[in-house]
């Protein structure tokens, strides 16, 4: 099949990308032998010189076995221009215990070389020091290997004294370089780090195709699935739709086939399929009318359309009928259902500059709604959200915040506002620094309030570990004790229903072990509580 594509005028690179995404590594090599054994030429060669650019390059990668592929990584970042510190990070912390030893024997087999002579004579200090114990596995169970790393890297910056020297800490696992930290969440997670790395490969001005194929490649076999979960998890949006969007070509069809499969639309909530705005807004302004409102029309109606849609039908009612949607459901209902459907027919980002707005100028801030709205955005969408608080307001958000909160807090978020010019790596990385140089050191921990450390922790955890799980914390806390903070319970699952829903509801289940939709089941009445069930989607009891 692969010499068919080849031969001739023109080459069937369609027939050759799903022919190789869809065989293993092993099956890979027997058919490179099998190809020399037929027509007596190497199968690489041939692919090479009908192919080109990016899509060479990863053909040639999925080509080449495993181990090989890994020293020659390995090789090119200690000997090329300049240390490619990701590449040594990458490999050595996310390999077992025995695939560091068979790299360390190819690597000598492969280039006459010493792995760990190579890696100190090119790496100085703590840094180096930490790549030693990623090789030094010989003999060690995977738990004593990570366990020596954390010991390492905090009794060297305690000068033998654990937690001495916090700031060296902090340069050992942050300042020195982003990719440190990214490091040490690879011995909690790799899949979240393999995903991060994706995420950065494709952020900013241009493509890290080098790092994009080493990592598609070499986990295409492993563990793409959970890659593919934990990105839609930090990014909430698919590794998919990211290739979409940033490679073309055969390229991108190729890197498609290994990624497997779109995770895209993870809320409970999706655009209708037949959608059809001026129906909808006739049903809605017959439920409407006459005596009494048809409160289960409108609640299923405007559950099952998105934003956009729900903005259309807006528009067209308007039109047909020449009065404001909003102003006659809030003439027809009443109570908390009033207050979760206007929350559904507000834009998303009007709704967030509302929240915000009334978390700063109510009485007393409401800190927990900045928390959870900067830290769990996007870059982008903070960018807009200032945009349009200062048009909606004619206010400027940062100053609005700085005026209305103090200390090591203020300065948090403002570094979650400031996120103009920067990619979303330097944002976090601000966060880290900020985090990790106030409020973990041991020594000032004291003067600062229990809930000024909560709010420091919380905002590290949103944006270092998991948004859908933080929003399952918030929704529990939301319905637990004597009452119902329906503020908080009507703004998470109206702001969440499209977007991670579904993971939230994962997340709620394994932290709680109940269902969401039967935490709102209890705690909740009436059509307001039938249509947070409707936003929910589903019961994973």
């Amino acid at each position: 099949t692969l010499y068919k594509a080849m031969k001739g005028l023109g080459t069937d690179e369609d027939s050759i990308m799903k022919l190789l995404t869809s065989r293993s590594n092993s099956q890979r090599q027997q058919i490179k032998a099998a190809y020399k054994t037929l027509h007596g030429k190497d199968l690489v060669g041939d692919l090479q010189g009908e192919l080109g650019g990016t899509f060479e390059t990863l053909v040639v990668a999925l080509m080449t076995p495993p181990i090989l592929y890994d020293v020659t990584s390995l090789r090119n970042a200690i000997k090329g221009a300049g240390t490619d510190e990701k590449v040594l990070i990458e490999i050595l912390s996310s390999r077992t215990a025995q695939q560091i030893k068979d790299i360390t024997a190819a690597y000598r087999k492969e280039f006459d070389a010493d792995l760990e002579e190579d890696v100190t004579g090119d790496t100085s200090g703590h840094f180096s020091r930490l790549l030693v114990i990623l090789l030094q596995v010989r003999g060690q169970r995977s738990g004593e290997h990570r366990s020596g790393i954390y010991r390492c890297t905090l009794f060297t910056a305690g000068e033998k004294n654990y937690g001495t020297d916090e700031d060296q800490f902090i340069t050992i696992l942050g300042n020195r370089s982003a990719e440190h930290l990214r490091r040490v969440k690879c011995a909690r997670s790799v899949p979240a780090y393999f995903a991060e790395t994706l995420y950065y490969s494709m952020s900013g001005g241009g493509t890290d195709d080098q790092t994009l194929i080493r990592v598609m490649v070499s986990r295409s076999e492993v563990d793409m699935l959970d890659i593919r979960a934990d990105y839609r998890r930090l990014y909430t949006k698919s590794l998919h739709s990211a290739i979409q969007g940033d490679t073309s070509g055969d390229y991108r069809k190729a890197l498609l086939l290994l990624c497997g499969g779109d995770d895209a639309g993870r809320g409970s909530v999706r655009a209708s399929g037949n959608f059809n705005a001026n129906q909808d807004a006739e049903t809605l302004y017959k439920a409407m009318k006459g005596l009494g409102t048809d409160e289960d029309s409108i609640m299923k109606l405007l559950t099952s359309r998105s934003n956009s849609q729900r903005q259309q039908i807006k528009a067209a009612y308007k039109t047909l009928h020449g009065k404001d949607l909003v102003g006659d459901l809030q003439g027809e209902l009443g109570g908390k259902f009033e207050t979760l459907v206007v929350a559904l027919m507000t834009p998303p980002i009007l709704y967030d500059v509302t929240s915000l707005r009334n978390a700063i100028k109510g009485a007393g801030t409401d800190e927990k709604v900045l928390i959870e709205i900067l830290s769990s955005r996007t870059a982008q969408q903070i960018k807009d959200i200032t945009a349009a608080y200062r048009q909606e307001f004619n206010k400027n958000l940062e100053e609005d915040v700085t005026g209305d909160t103090s200390g090591h807090f203020r300065r948090l978020l403002v570094i979650l506002l400031q996120v103009r010019g920067q990619r979303s790596g330097e944002h976090r990385s601000g966060i880290y620094r900020c985090v990790g140089h106030r409020s973990v050191r041991a020594k000032s921990l004291d003067t600062y309030s229990f809930q000024g450390f909560y709010l420091f922790f919380t905002i590290f955890y949103i944006c270092a570990r998991s948004v859908p799980a933080y929003f399952a914390e918030t929704l529990y806390y939301s319905m637990k004790g004597g009452g119902t903070d329906d503020q908080t319970l009507i703004r998470v699952m109206v702001s969440r229903s499209e977007v991670d829903m579904l993971d939230i509801r994962a997340d709620y289940r394994r932290l709680f072990a109940k269902s969401l939709h039967s935490a709102i089941q209890g705690d909740t009445s009436g059509d307001y509580r039938k249509a947070l069930l409707l936003l929910c989607g589903g019961n994973d009891a």
